[in-house]
């Protein structure tokens, strides 16, 4: 099995860019400035950066559970990545594949999974619009509402989570049913970048669609049964 290195540069030596399908045009491309570590250590450096100063912030509210806990640091990640990482994408997209900074760069290297990144694939642009939009600000509203405990918590979290798993289905389900041709034949950018990365928006949604679902109707049985008891 070839390295992904091997392929990028079998790829790059036929063709002005390294993405597939190799038919693909992208006249405006620019070769990245930084290289794959680079890029992959700034991603999970601003993550871990973030989730870490969220675990202080949430941990002083001695009275939240663990899983809370744990939803208010993806909350509070899933509002940095949709608000700003796929921000600079939607509003980018026509101009990204020759752009150097280092968000573009981020989408560079992950456009080795999914070259419609590259393209501005329509659905892509009006997908990626949406969720930084609307799931970027709402997944920060989230956390605040998990934060001061709010009754509001498990109804907008169900809400955001339900549109973030309704994206991410249909984002596999548009290019597998084609055999994925936008992606590199690297086991490495098919399985981690494209297949395992994605994944959580698909995993962590449904359990807080669950968790919440279970919260909303606790809350609706109580009700009634206090009306009930007045009647």
């Amino acid at each position: 099995m070839p390295s992904a290195h091997q392929v990028l540069q079998k790829a790059a030596s036929a063709i002005p860019h390294p993405y597939f399908p190799t038919s693909l045009h992208l006249p405006h491309y620019t070769v990245p400035t930084m290289t794959m570590t680079t890029i992959l250590t700034i991603f999970f450096a601003a993550v871990f950066g973030i989730l870490g100063v969220s675990w202080i912030l949430i941990s002083g509210r001695k009275n939240a559970s663990t899983s809370t806990k744990f939803l208010f640091l993806w909350f509070v990640a899933c509002g940095f990545i949709h608000s700003v990482l796929e921000g600079y994408f939607a509003y980018n997209h026509k101009t990204i594949a020759g752009q150097s900074h280092v968000l573009a760069e981020l989408w560079k290297e992950y456009a080795y999974s999914d070259s419609r990144y590259m393209s501005g694939d329509p659905f892509i642009v009006v997908m990626e619009s949406v969720t930084a939009a609307l799931w970027g600000p709402f997944s920060f509203l989230v956390a605040y509402f998990m934060y001061i405990d709010s009754p509001a918590a498990p109804i907008l979290s169900f809400l955001v989570s339900l549109g973030q798993l309704y994206g991410d289905i249909l984002y596999y389900a548009t290019t597998l049913i084609e055999g994925a041709p936008h992606c590199s034949p690297s086991p490495f950018h098919y399985w981690f970048y494209f297949m395992h990365m994605n994944a959580y928006w698909i995993v962590i949604p449904l359990y807080v669609m669950w968790r919440s679902g279970k919260e909303m109707y606790r809350g609706v049985a109580a009700l009634k049964k206090t009306k009930t008891k007045k009647h």
